[in-house]
């Protein structure tokens, strides 16, 4: 796949507003997820480069939803390895945002050559309420963390997406408070994350390869998708898709009114988000 790279003529950082240095390029989606050709040169610092790799976008590889997305489609590292994640929860809270849920099920899961995924289960109560047919699917609950490492990771990506397009724009003001959300997070607030699904799991099957001895069927799998929409001229969305789950964010305003359903004809959007109150201490 051809690179495009975007060379930016700004003189600050689009995500901390720095002067630099700016001796590194950004991958807008992170190539563990198979980008290789949505690429900024000149307009990510140093600093936000190492930042956002070390300590957002390892944790939403690792820990949400998309990591396990990423195992089930068998999406390779960097470096060319199958995805192994694990998604158990820590055994003490700690930090400011909570991590723990007690609805949540503490799995891993792995992919495998043969396109097959397993999941490791180390909890013996789990795997007997499995073997006795009492439990029938697995629960990965969102702590307060989780949403706001995912949110953080949808703003980075959405002002990234910007900068692609027109470079001038994902400097505006109206997405300041978006991207020191992405950048630096905050203690105060978790910004709301709307999300729906296209079908079922149960209905989901990973592309299988088929051939003869002598010659390779290769089938073409979406790793992701995404959009930046304006709503009305009121709100800038991005949505964000990997498997069956979409999920978005208003890039210029955490709480938009109802008025974005209109961009999601037949989809109901559900409203992920804990409260202050529900998480403070």
């Amino acid at each position: 796949m051809a690179i495009r790279l975007y060379d930016s003529k700004m003189t600050s950082c689009i995500y901390c507003r720095g002067a630099g240095p700016f001796t590194t390029i950004e991958h807008v989606i992170p190539e563990s997820l198979g980008n290789d050709e949505l690429i900024l040169k000149g307009c990510v610092c140093d600093r936000c480069q190492a930042y956002f790799g070390k300590e957002v976008e390892q944790y939403v590889l690792t820990k949400t939803p998309i990591a396990v997305w990423r195992t089930l489609l068998g999406i390779r590292t960097k470096n060319g390895r199958l995805p192994t994640v694990d998604v158990t929860q820590p055994k003490r809270a700690k930090g400011m945002l909570p991590d723990i849920h007690r609805l949540h099920d503490n799995i891993g899961f792995a992919a495998h050559t043969d396109g097959s995924t397993s999941v490791d289960i180390d909890d013996g109560s789990l795997v007997r309420s499995l073997l006795e047919g009492a439990k029938r699917q697995f629960n990965l609950v969102l702590s307060p963390k989780k949403i706001s490492m995912l949110g953080r990771f949808l703003g980075k990506v959405g002002i990234g997406l910007l900068a692609l397009s027109d470079q001038a724009r994902a400097y505006e003001p109206k997405f300041d408070r978006i991207r020191n959300y992405a950048r630096f997070g905050s203690s105060g607030e978790i910004w709301p994350i709307f999300h729906y699904t296209d079908g079922e799991m149960g209905q989901w099957k990973k592309p299988t390869l088929f051939g003869p001895k002598d010659e390779v069927l290769l089938e073409e799998v979406e790793c992701y998708s995404y959009t930046v929409i304006e709503v009305e001229r009121l709100f800038t969305l991005f949505r964000f898709s990997m498997g069956l789950d979409n999920w978005i964010i208003a890039l210029d305003d955490p709480y938009p009114s109802p008025v974005i359903q209109s961009a999601f004809q037949g989809r109901k959007l559900d409203l992920i988000w804990y409260p202050p109150e529900q998480w403070r201490q």
